[in-house]
């Protein structure tokens, strides 16, 4: 597998943004919240090498057969309209594959970063539903190992790749019951649609236990159109189910 088809893996781990788990109330006090999820995506698309432009196509099985560890949490906190959104993503994938009757050994590990800071204001407030406006930067920093291996001798190669996009988004939501919600956002980020352009788009179902616990049901697309270099091209879309615990404060 190529550096584009493992960035891919690693995308599809990573979380939602903060307004999957609901928005907080507008309060004169700091408050906030912090959410954990998981999202369980299938790939499509296409990566472009110097072997051509092989067709990306991992399903779930796929995606979790890869994964060594995972670490994915975002916090929020808000004062009156403003808010400050902070999301960390840690994935660390790795593959073995043997060849020539297990003569020879091909192992890849991936390590994918994502971090998201932002800024949100609050543009509508009722009794049972509120629209925020958010605007920030995303930073990715990824790292790919590769080794091939014999009997007698092997070798690794490692590569680092890393880029930042500014994003903007809308994010809203309504109260259905006093436990059930809906919420959703959108976002786009790079602006560079030639070369550099990331879109998203999110929606689901709230469940509140009390004041302090929630859960989160959704489905969640991404597509990314990265160009690493003239001869690598990522541009593949990711979606699937999506399930998180928010704790507010």
């Amino acid at each position: 597998m190529r550096a584009p088809v493992i960035l891919a893996a690693g995308l599809a781990a990573l979380p939602i943004a903060a307004a999957a788990a609901g928005l907080p109330p507008q309060t004169a006090d700091w408050s906030g919240q912090a959410t954990l999820y998981a999202w369980l995506p299938v790939i499509n698309g296409a990566q472009q090498g110097p072997d051509g432009q092989p067709l990306v196509d991992l399903q779930v099985n796929d995606v979790l057969s890869r994964l060594d560890m995972a670490f994915m949490g975002t916090f929020e906190l808000r004062k009156e309209r403003f808010g400050l959104l902070f999301d960390a993503v840690y994935v660390d994938l790795s593959n073995d594959a043997q060849w020539l009757q297990n003569r020879v050994t091909v192992s890849t590990g991936t390590k994918v970063g994502m971090y998201t800071l932002a800024a949100a204001y609050r543009v509508y407030d009722e009794e049972k539903a509120a629209v925020d406006v958010y605007a920030g930067g995303r930073y990715f920093d990824t790292s790919l190992d590769f080794g091939i291996a014999t009997d007698r001798r092997g070798r690794t190669v490692s590569t680092d790749l890393s880029w930042s996009d500014a994003i903007v988004g809308l994010r809203g939501g309504v109260a259905l019951t006093d436990h059930w919600s809906l919420r959703g956002f959108a976002d786009v980020g790079g602006f560079d649609g030639s070369s550099d352009l990331s879109w998203q788009i999110y929606g689901g179902a709230n469940y509140a236990f009390n004041e302090h616990w929630d859960a989160t049901l959704g489905y969640r697309y991404l597509s990314v159109l990265y160009q690493a270099t003239d001869r690598a091209t990522l541009d593949i879309d990711i979606q699937g189910p999506l399930v998180g615990v928010t704790y507010r404060f």
